[in-house]
């Protein structure tokens, strides 16, 4: 799915998904320009975008691209939660209010709205992280790791000292060649923080056998996009500037995040690339990265 101009007639032809007419006119195109079979002169290649784009618009009903249905399928276990929630809200006439607001807040786009819905979410999910972190199963996580913090020091927004928090194995401490990996939590990029991950996180570090590097990167709206990516990106270049110091093998730093912290991770691999940096991590791994619009409800949240 990256430009079908850069492919054989063949190959375009056989593309999983491709339409019949980007096909034709594809092959009308090849047939007029037989000196580049691979890739067209810009002219030839602004015209084919045009005739697409001409005959595309015709068959678009919607701001559903391609007009289908979606099919979101959830697993048992996620419906069973989902209930056990609802029971909840049911039984709790201030958590439904609050539940009540934040969907009702979600379809409004002003300044105060924004704010109270910011305020009203961070105060659903910070008590919810906390009480996973109470949780026995992660007591081992805290019991076999040693806590200790570093400050990343930026000024791409302001002079601003990112926090990072590093778990490390203490089955592990005396070794000077560690592998690394340095982690952006959840939380939609604007709530949650790296003490609420905390419990969980120092369990990734044990598991894996790595040092993990906690990033507390800022949170919007008070900080704009890109600028909480920046934060990760700067303590990125720090573990690797500092990889010696800190008992780090430079050539197994990892990347990772989840939810918001996957958006965070995929902006920074942009980042790494835009200045030629991407041999600072060996591996990038955004989990359920927050970049669309998909959901299991309306279908115009689709672009």
């Amino acid at each position: 799915f990256s430009d079908p101009l850069a492919m054989t007639l063949e190959e375009r032809k056989s593309h999983l998904g491709m339409r019949k007419v980007w096909g034709d006119l594809i092959a009308a195109d090849y047939e007029q320009q037989k000196t580049s079979p691979h890739l067209f002169p810009g002219k030839a290649r602004k015209q084919w975008y045009q005739r697409r784009v001409r005959e595309d618009m015709s068959r678009v009903l919607s701001k559903n691209l391609f007009d289908f249905k979606l099919t979101g399928v959830m697993d048992d276990e996620v419906k069973a939660m989902e209930a056990q929630f609802e029971e909840m809200m049911k039984s709790s006439p201030e958590a439904k209010a609050m539940a009540d607001r934040i969907k009702e807040l979600e379809l409004k786009h002003d300044e105060d709205s924004n704010k109270e819905y910011i305020k009203l979410l961070r105060a659903a999910t910070e008590p919810f992280m906390k009480s996973i972190a109470g949780n026995e199963a992660l007591k081992y996580g805290r019991e076999q790791t040693t806590l200790t913090s570093l400050k990343v020091p930026t000024s791409h927004d302001g002079e601003f000292d990112v926090l990072v928090e590093v778990y490390t194995p203490k089955d592990l401490e005396n070794e000077t060649k560690r592998a690394a990996y340095v982690y952006a939590h959840g939380g939609g990029a604007v709530s949650l923080s790296v003490e609420d991950y905390r419990p969980l996180i120092q369990c990734f570090a044990v598991d894996m056998g790595v040092v993990v590097f906690n990033v507390d990167y800022r949170l919007a709206p008070e900080t704009k996009c890109p600028n909480n990516i920046k934060d990760f990106y700067e303590a990125i270049k720090f573990v690797s500037k500092n990889a010696e110091s800190l008992g780090i093998d430079p050539a197994k730093i990892v990347m990772a995040g989840e939810s918001g912290g996957g958006y965070i991770i995929l902006g920074v691999m942009v980042l790494l690339a835009e200045n030629d940096e991407t041999d600072l991590v060996k591996l990038a791994i955004p989990s359920v990265p927050m970049v669309d619009d998909y959901c299991f409800s309306d279908p115009l949240a689709m672009t």
